[in-house]
């Protein structure tokens, strides 16, 4: 009788060992291969293998793009021909339940990385505009507005390469295209402006994608004109109050145009001028440093030295910092910034020096020495937001006659030379870093 009761015994526990066995079985988990995996970004015709970590059991696989079901297996392979963004969704499922995995996927048209270079003319010096385009492994390629838009050119002596949304808007002096506009992951034609009451046209700027201005070279008839990007035109009338414009890159803060006219910050609202403030020199520019904060600079002179001032997101100023009487902060030293750290640049023309302010330490230094650098005529100076990088393009030739071409100088953040590119341009005027 025993032994049948230890036999029965004994079969019930195994029963309930089976039976908690099963119960342990929990939900799937999943894992990327890498912590970056979150959002990867590629180029277009690229393939990409993702392969997610998976512990537990499985019963079924699923792979969603942008919601429509697309693989059912444990690996799935990404290649599209179109540069967008993506969304994937990875799900598992067992006996417990389902888990989920996300991916975000940019892909880049094939010039959506490195740096965008705008030619002021072709190896001629007489002839067409051009861009050039050098990617993340230091390949240039030249031309290629016209190799991408067979039969299509830019305008002669284009100044001005600006960025709203998906597009690149190049601005040329004489026409007849004053504003090409492309798209910026493929540099592919959308529309051109050719019909301007304005002459001279140099730079652009718009915060809307439907309106614009744009000032001029011709000094008699400097200021502001509005830009109508619906109808494709540009104004013969001057904006108002913004005769004293000055002819650098035009401004922008917080999805508004703030620049300056010359000693007064002024801001477009509704198609008016208003003016910030008035300061005792010219406004060299406004850019952006890395705490999302603004800062204006202003010019010095024989009896009021340069300054720097932070705005508060009224554009009033903060905080102002004198430099030492040998920074001028020149208004066509031409101010910028990456946006993404603590520097600010800009020429000092009368010297040939590119100096540097930190908003951080509130301190100013001289960065690269032309004549010791080599540089015989910057063109160019911008900086690589994604790692802080200044670039210089250098035209050597612009006043001898030679050949027009531009070398490019780039300078980590410590100053050090990392680079020098020989021919990337013909008279560089502006650059861009597609983000």
């Amino acid at each position: 009788m025993k032994i049948k009761q230890t036999i029965v015994a004994m079969f019930c526990l195994g029963i309930l060992a089976v039976s908690c066995k099963k119960d342990q079985t929990e939900i799937a988990k999943l894992s990327y291969q890498t912590a970056s995996d979150s959002l990867i970004t590629l180029k277009i015709d690229k393939e990409l293998t993702l392969a997610p970590k998976i512990s537990g059991e499985t019963n079924r696989f699923q792979w969603l793009e942008n919601g429509k079901e697309v693989a059912n297996t444990a690996t799935y392979t990404f290649k599209k021909t179109e540069p967008g963004l993506y969304n994937i969704e990875f799900n598992v499922e067992n006996s417990k339940g389902k888990t989920s995995l996300n991916y975000r996927l940019r892909v880049l048209g094939p010039y959506g990385d490195g740096v965008l270079l705008l030619s002021y003319t072709d190896e001629t010096g007489l002839g067409n505009a051009g861009l050039s385009h050098m990617d993340e492994d230091g390949t240039i390629q030249m031309n290629i507005f016209s190799r991408v838009n067979p039969g299509a050119s830019l305008s002669p002596e284009a100044n001005n390469l600006y960025q709203f949304n998906n597009q690149y808007y190049i601005s040329s002096s004489t026409g007849p295209n004053f504003l090409t506009v492309v798209d910026a992951q493929t540099l592919k034609l959308n529309y051109v402006v050719n019909q301007s009451g304005a002459s001279n046209v140099t730079y652009f700027a718009t915060t809307d994608g439907k309106t614009g201005y744009v000032n001029v070279t011709n000094r008699r008839k400097s200021g502001l004109y509005p830009v109508d990007l619906t109808n494709k035109t540009i104004s013969s009338t001057i904006l108002e109050g913004s005769k004293e414009v000055t002819l650098i890159p035009i401004n922008t803060v917080n999805q508004a145009i703030v620049t300056g006219a010359g000693k007064q910050l002024i801001k477009i609202e509704a198609g008016k001028v208003v003016v910030l403030n008035t300061y005792k020199e010219n406004v060299s520019g406004v850019v952006k440093a890395s705490d999302n904060s603004y800062w204006l600079g202003v010019q010095g002179s024989a009896t009021n030295k340069a300054k720097f001032v932070k705005l508060d997101k009224s554009n009033k100023g903060i905080d102002s910092v004198e430099l030492a009487v040998n920074f001028k902060v020149p208004a066509n030293g031409v101010l910028t910034s990456g946006g993404k750290d603590e520097y600010l640049y800009w020429q000092e023309t009368s010297r040939g020096v590119i100096c540097r302010f930190n908003t951080m330490t509130k301190k100013a230094e001289e960065f690269v020495n032309h004549a010791d650098a080599g540089i015989i005529f910057a063109t160019c100076w911008k900086v690589n937001p994604k790692n802080g990088e200044l670039y210089i393009a250098d035209s050597p030739e612009i006043f001898s006659g030679g050949e027009p071409f531009s070398n490019l100088y780039i300078y980590d953040k410590t100053g050090k030379l990392k680079k020098e590119v020989k021919k990337a341009g013909y008279q560089i005027t502006d650059m861009i870093f597609p983000q």
